[in-house]
């Protein structure tokens, strides 16, 4: 697997981590609300999650998959923004590298290789 591509792997877990506990700490603290709004902000992240499971074998559509994600990612980084949470900026900025390394010439070429049995 290229680097660019275990690169959008590993932010897709890291963030779908990070939603995980974020989600888990605000309903240890008793803000179910917190917690709802954090499963919302953290949905893309967490899809990607299943997205990137599949990069090693290379699945059909796993890359226009996670493009997709990687722009929702966005569209809800910018409304988090728009709420007034700066932890919107992190989303944006994130989901704006997985677009980037993704759509790297290596990344295509990995993609689009026959699968081995």
């Amino acid at each position: 697997m290229p680097g660019p591509v275990r690169a959008v792997q590993v932010l897709f877990f890291v963030m779908g981590g990070l939603g995980l506990l974020a989600m888990v700490l605000a309903i240890a603290a008793g803000k179910a609300e917190a917690a709802g709004s954090i499963c919302v902000t953290s949905l893309p992240a967490f899809m990607g999650l299943v997205s990137a499971s599949r990069f090693p074998k290379r699945r059909p559509n796993s890359r226009g998959t996670a493009l997709i994600i990687a722009s929702l990612m966005i569209f809800v980084g910018f409304g988090t923004v728009g709420r007034g949470q700066p932890a919107g900026l992190i989303l944006c900025g994130v989901g704006v590298t997985i677009v980037v390394l993704l759509s790297q010439r290596q990344s295509g070429h990995w993609f689009r290789r026959p699968v081995r049995p």
